[in-house]
């Protein structure tokens, strides 16, 4: 018999094991935290890891316990190269790099979920929670960083208008 290590298979197996539980269908709805400012949104505008992670979140505001844990793979890889490409100098300093680390640490325990036989639906609930939290509290900072900037900025023009 031979057998072949094939993410296709491995996500095929996953699906199995997830439909096999027997969860609920009822949506798990949490609210849109913070979302960057429009400064903000021009800054990591060429951080294309950035928007596929928050294309890949937006089906997790609203969405059954069977397919966060399906989809699960999909957004602990995306945080992992989230966190893995950051390219704004900014960025690579501990205050942003630990706000992508508890990110992709919860997400990566979310996928943990989907291998375990009898999960509690309310336990992949708070886990989508806290997951939107820390995605919240990226964007917050991001936030602070480039409103901080920009106000660094109006007032090194602003001493320079004085002189």
């Amino acid at each position: 018999m031979l057998i072949s290590c094939n993410d296709s298979v491995n996500e095929e197996s996953n699906k199995q094991t997830i439909n096999s539980k027997n969860h609920s269908t009822k949506k798990i709805t949490n609210s849109i935290g913070e979302v960057l400012n429009p400064k903000a949104i021009k800054f990591v505008e060429q951080w294309d890891e950035y928007k596929t992670i928050d294309e890949v979140l937006i089906d997790f505001y609203n969405i059954t316990t069977n397919d966060a844990l399906s989809k699960a793979k999909t957004l602990s890889d995306s945080a992992q190269q989230l966190k893995d490409s950051i390219r704004i100098k900014r960025f690579k300093e501990n205050d942003i790099k630990i706000r992508l680390n508890v990110l992709y640490n919860h997400t990566l325990r979310l996928s943990d979920m989907a291998s375990i036989q009898k999960i509690d639906p309310k336990e992949v609930s708070e886990e989508i929670s806290t997951i939107i939290s820390a995605y919240s509290a990226l964007n917050s900072k991001i936030n602070n960083i480039v409103n901080q900037e920009s106000l660094e900025k109006e007032l090194i023009d602003f001493k320079y208008i004085l002189n």
